[in-house]
């Protein structure tokens, strides 16, 4: 009997241990320990919003932005939140402060409820705009639009497949074709793939025809991006803090992994300047967003990096703004354009109009 009550106690010790170590190993990647004793302040604007305005794409050429808008607290309630979901444009030629957001939802899409976008533009000026949505009761989709010479979409095609289970974000590589990140798998519940750090997620190619895994054992696949040359693909791994690179095959689609950036941060979506260089929405507290998405009143810190990468690898990465969470909880997005970035949250109704500092190449 002694020794049976010994080894119960080994195993529970044991147990104890390892449980200790995964959450302190949690606890450290989801920036628990981390204090932000100093923000990086920006002049900003407030631009009034729907609610959950988490993807930004722009078309600089034209001078038009894409907001993928969702209120995902009143997903319990499925047709409350299609009242506030859907594309809006916004017009960047205007001056600033006449800046607002245009509802563009084409009419015949039932159950929106947009979520990562995407731009293409062809080289003879074609435009596709491409949008994630977890249709209320449905499957994960990709809606494609195309974009008429105003900038108004109109529906193309829906693309579902069982490899696009857990969507976060595309980026299309041509009028048909795009990959996407699956932030999960299905194997355990989220919550527990989260806690320890699973990677269960991946980057699935859809090549116009078919659907096929292009990268996986992925933690948190968040946003992605392709350089301006189409020849690297970029990802955000949330809970890890990373950036990761692959190297793009433009003919096949096919992936390679090409390097890794530890950015200490829990990143988001990624958009990809005129010159190259990064500019990536991110969490510093992983669990405080949590706290955030259950609680309105609770603040959730944001922060934007401006990310440049060396063709031969290396580069620097900087914070250019940080914030506890009272001027903007839950930061999702910054896109840039001339110099200024808009900056938008998941939860939020409002985008931030922010002036972007100049950085000169590494």
């Amino acid at each position: 009997m002694g020794s049976s009550r010994t080894w119960v106690s080994i195993y529970v010790g044991l147990l104890a241990v390892v449980a200790g170590f995964l959450f302190f190993r949690f606890a450290a990647t989801a920036g628990v320990f981390k204090s932000i004793a100093m923000e990086v302040a920006a002049p900003c604007e407030v631009l009034e919003a729907p609610p959950g305005p988490e993807d930004i794409v722009i078309d600089r050429e034209r001078g038009i932005a894409y907001v993928s808008a969702t209120d995902r607290r009143a997903q319990a309630d499925g047709e409350a939140a299609l009242v506030n979901s859907g594309l809006h444009t916004i017009d960047l030629n205007r001056p600033v402060a006449q800046w607002t957001l245009e509802p563009v939802t084409p009419p015949d899409i039932e159950s929106f409820r947009p979520h990562g976008l995407g731009l293409f533009v062809a080289e003879d000026g074609a435009r596709s705009l491409f949008a994630v949505n977890h249709p209320a009761g449905g499957p994960d989709e990709v809606v494609i639009f195309d974009i008429d010479t105003r900038g108004r979409p109109s529906h193309r095609e829906s693309v579902s497949d069982p490899l696009l289970h857990n969507l976060n974000d595309v980026q299309p590589v041509s009028a048909n074709a795009f990959y996407a990140t699956n932030d999960h798998g299905d194997a355990i519940g989220h919550t527990m793939q989260d806690f320890l750090l699973l990677d269960q997620a991946n980057i699935v190619y859809y090549d116009g025809t078919a659907a096929r895994v292009a990268a996986e054992d992925l933690t948190y696949a968040n946003g992605v991006n392709i350089s301006p040359d189409g020849r690297m693909l970029y990802v955000a791994e949330t809970i890890d803090a990373t950036l990761k690179l692959f190297f793009r095959d433009p003919e096949t689609g096919d992936l390679n992994p090409a390097d890794y950036v530890m950015l200490g941060t829990g990143l988001d979506n990624i958009d990809v300047l005129e010159n190259g260089d990064l500019l990536i929405g991110a969490h510093p507290r992983l669990l405080d967003f949590v706290s955030h998405a259950g609680d309105p009143a609770v603040h959730s810190p944001s922060e934007v990096l401006h990310v440049q990468l060396k063709a031969g690898g290396g580069g620097k990465a900087r914070t250019v703004y940080l914030n506890k969470g009272e001027q903007l909880s839950g930061i999702a997005v910054a896109a840039g354009y001339r110099d200024l970035m808009l900056l938008g949250p998941v939860f939020q109704p409002r985008i931030l109009v922010c002036e972007r500092p100049e950085i000169a190449a590494p």
